[in-house]
């Protein structure tokens, strides 16, 4: 499936959520939301959103909401 939002992350932003998922640092749903865009990242495995729906057990439309958030309101609104 073609991706209208591609998620592109800088490897300070990469570094941060790396952080967050080894503290576990926030809710548990920053560590989730973080844990997907890692996926998403098209630097690193470019996860679809269908893979990673049924890996973190949510829903597609949830993902492509996190990724549409990420590209137009940008990464600290994530």
């Amino acid at each position: 499936m073609n991706q209208k939002y591609i998620v592109r992350l800088t490897a300070k932003e990469r570094r941060e959520l790396r952080e967050t998922v080894r503290k576990l640092s926030g809710s548990s749903q920053k560590v989730r939301r973080a844990q997907m865009l890692l996926k998403a990242d098209i630097a690193g495995p470019a996860w679809t959103d269908e893979q990673i729906a049924a890996a973190f057990e949510s829903r597609t439309r949830t993902v492509e909401k996190l990724r549409e958030r990420l590209v137009t309101e940008g990464f600290t609104q994530t």
